[in-house]
């Protein structure tokens, strides 16, 4: 019986050493690619939403290959990209983003590859915020980049970290407005979600991060994030 049991862990050592060593042959990713996406016309990063269950996926597809599925990851929200594992070679890119058309492109990763990307945002919105008190003023301005879109809403949003968009995870607190216009007003000395939050705020500095987006023919495209200290 002991001889058994010595044979049975014997081979059991063995396989697992196999199986160790054949996932050890594997060759690392060589390569990465990075870049931002830029507005066509302004060529400035195109705000985009949080990294997540929101966010704006791109489509890594391998060219010339056998693979059949893409690589895929998150847009940042400041519209930039970045991942640093994959393999050396050609790829189709693709991203899905509030866009109004297919924003795509064909790079050669070698190495550690930059790679910007252009498309056209359905709005711009420009934003800028002030503070008195715990009272936040945000001006906005929102210019539909075709007088084929139109605006159905717009969102003014807070929230205790950086990443501020429109789902419910990234937002504190947010406002809806009809007005492509105008100014957005959050009173946080009245704010149950604030006052039972103040500690996070503290910790962090004293800082809220707000920000603006607009609904426009469906998607939703949002000003960059702004810092606030109270």
């Amino acid at each position: 019986m002991n001889n058994i049991r010595k044979y049975f862990w014997a081979a059991a050592v063995l396989l697992l050493t196999s199986c160790l060593n054949e996932l050890d042959n594997y060759d690392a990713p060589d390569g990465g690619i990075k870049g931002n996406i830029l507005d066509a016309e302004t060529n400035q990063p195109i705000p985009l939403p949080v990294q997540g269950s929101t966010g704006t996926i791109i489509n890594l597809f391998e060219l010339n290959t056998s693979a059949t599925k893409s690589i895929d990851f998150y847009a940042k929200y400041d519209g930039t990209y970045e991942n640093s594992q994959v393999f050396n070679g050609e790829y189709r890119i693709v991203v899905n983003g509030p866009f109004t058309s297919v924003c795509e492109g064909t790079v050669t990763v070698k190495g550690q590859t930059t790679f910007d990307l252009k498309a056209t945002p359905y709005a711009r919105i420009d934003a800028s915020a002030s503070v008195a008190g715990k009272v936040i003023t945000i001006n906005y301005n929102v210019q539909t980049t075709s007088s084929a879109y139109t605006v159905s809403e717009v969102y003014g949003y807070w929230n205790f970290a950086p990443g501020v968009d429109n789902g419910t995870a990234n937002l504190a607190g947010k406002t809806t407005v009809k007005e492509t216009s105008g100014t957005i007003t959050f009173d946080l000395s009245n704010d149950a979600t604030f006052l039972a939050n103040l500690y996070k705020i503290q910790v962090n500095g004293n800082k809220i991060y707000v920000r603006v987006g607009a609904n426009t023919n469906g998607g939703i495209n949002y000003s960059q994030v702004i810092t606030v200290t109270l």
